[in-house]
């Protein structure tokens, strides 16, 4: 039986039907990044002539590859290569005529890990239940993706430190100029992520190079975390370039060494992936050029301001290092107070004790590695707040956000922990363990799923039997909680929220924290 067919701007694509969906792999939307390509921005892919099979994921990027961890406790998928030729994408349809509004959805994992193949990242029900497109894509990472080369090999490279964000603007370019031809609408196209995904939407919301090319946006627990500037980036450099013993003369051998050579490099300088010290040192690179300003800055000088914008985070982000880090557990490894302080100082500028001590008196139940956990938690939440003051200050357009306060009994003691609304947002329940069979999960996804897909047909989140959903100001703060029950609150959490504003200098400076703008 003939699968369905699509011409593309770069030839015919035959992909699968899936009930009743029509579903398209592995398409690529870019040449491969290989060879005298290596560290530039995406080029176009070459033509080809007759039918193209579309019906199976593509390479993911380089990168550290193996379960476990919270992957573990978030689903697997079906297993793919890793390698340098990833530039590809996938789309969901429930039809190839119409104008339907199009979910774009950039995958988490830091700046160094993560694929657009996950079983949690299925686009299908999400496209079934809203009669949207759905499309997901793999980009280049770490080393690959954000190794600034421009003050090394010459204005050639200039763009080096960001070419896995270029990679996005590529995949967006791909759905202006193809994604009509599957249905969908593409002057209503909504870019949402989680983690390191939602990283890279608040990176895209102030880039240039992306304007236009996207009507609405989602930040899922994903602020931008530790976006290096350029002269930071080229430091990197200077220390892979060390690493590997090349002279001045041999820095053109970057261009050729073994993929999995550089890879190496990576990882020997900490950066496997992840928040660990190090992990992103790999990252979105503020270099005045492709990111001009960090994203608080941009926002706040009305970068993206008639872009909508829902923001938010998990109640109990961190407790998802007890899944990679058993001993963290309740009942495993208790800490004193002095190891406390020691695995809180690396991410703060000063004393962290009165922000211990803050804790303790908000929070005097909680043991030392609660408190620990609580601490990186609010890390996300505060960070999230940040960047909607900011965006809220700068736009014309509305910002929502909420805080998900979900639990579920089938994963004791991780609490709302981070990426535990994925499966709810994309109403793929079977993807974690026990979720489908817990109370009122599939009540909750269908809520979370349908709301989602509101929000990109209208801009405004907005659904049947729930409260409305006011807009955040920093004024007002109104904030969506997400539990069995929703309801609409005025800055929750209060007490350590202000505290983290008291430590702060000012609004539009570096406060106390040294991952918090």
């Amino acid at each position: 039986m003939t699968g369905p067919q699509v011409d593309t701007t770069s030839g015919r694509i035959e992909g699968t039907h899936e009930d009743d969906l029509s579903v398209f792999l592995g398409v690529p939307y870019a040449a491969p990044p290989t060879g005298e390509r290596r560290f530039q921005p995406p080029q176009p892919v070459a033509g080809w002539t007759g039918v193209r099979p579309a019906v199976e994921f593509g390479t993911m990027a380089m990168q550290l590859t193996g379960g476990g961890g919270r992957r573990s406790a978030l689903g697997g998928g079906p297993p793919v290569a890793a390698g340098e030729d990833c530039l590809t994408l996938n789309v969901w349809t429930p039809g190839l005529t119409g104008a339907r509004p199009v979910l774009v959805w950039l995958h988490g994992g830091g700046y160094s890990v993560g694929n657009s193949s996950r079983d949690l990242y299925n686009g299908a029900n999400m496209s079934r239940r809203n009669d949207v497109v759905v499309v997901s894509a793999n980009h280049r990472l770490g080393i690959f993706g954000f190794l600034s080369l421009g003050e090394l090999l010459g204005d050639r490279y200039a763009d080096s430190a960001n070419v896995g964000m270029l990679d996005w603007v590529a995949v967006l370019e791909w759905v202006r100029d193809n994604i009509a031809r599957f249905g969908g609408d593409p002057e209503s196209v909504t870019i949402f992520g989680e983690s390191g995904g939602g990283g890279k939407v608040s990176a895209l919301l102030c880039m240039p190079r992306a304007v236009g090319l996207f009507h609405r946006a989602i930040i899922e627990s994903g602020p931008p975390f530790q976006f290096p500037d350029q002269e930071k980036a080229t430091a990197t450099a200077r220390k892979v370039v060390a690493h590997l013993g090349l002279s001045a003369a041999e820095l053109d051998t970057l261009l050729t060494l073994d993929a999995q050579k550089l890879l190496d490099v990576q990882v020997a300088l900490g950066a496997g992936g992840g928040p660990s010290p190090g992990g992103m040192s790999f990252a979105p690179t503020v270099d005045g050029r492709v990111l001009p300003q960090y994203p608080e800055q941009a926002l706040t000088t009305g970068a993206s301001a008639d872009i909508p914008l829902i923001i938010g985070t998990n109640r109990d982000e961190a407790r998802f290092m007890i899944v990679m880090a058993p001993h963290l557990a309740d009942g495993g490894e208790a800490i004193e107070e002095a190891e406390l302080i020691k695995r809180l100082q690396p991410g703060f500028d000063n004393d962290v004790a009165p922000l211990i001590d803050r804790y303790r008196t908000v929070y005097p139940e909680l043991s030392n590695i609660d408190l620990l956990l609580a601490i990186e938690s609010d890390q996300f939440r505060i960070r999230s707040i940040r960047l909607a003051e900011h965006k809220a200050r700068g736009s014309r357009a509305p910002v929502y956000s909420y805080l998900f306060c979900w639990r579920t009994d089938t994963l004791a003691g991780l609490g709302s922990f981070h990426g535990l609304e994925m499966p709810f947002v994309f109403a793929n329940l079977t993807t974690m363990r026990g979720l489908a069979t817990s109370p009122g999960a599939e009540r909750l996804a269908d809520r979370m799923c349908s709301l989602w897909g509101a929000f990109a047909r209208t801009g405004i989140p907005s659904l049947d039997g729930l409260p409305g959903w006011e807009p955040f100001t920093p004024a007002e703060r109104a904030t969506m909680v997400i539990d069995d029950e929703w309801r609409l609150e005025k800055d929750p959490l209060a007490e350590t929220r202000r505290f983290w504003d008291d430590m702060s200098t000012g609004p539009e400076t570096r406060p106390w924290s040294r991952v918090i703008r």
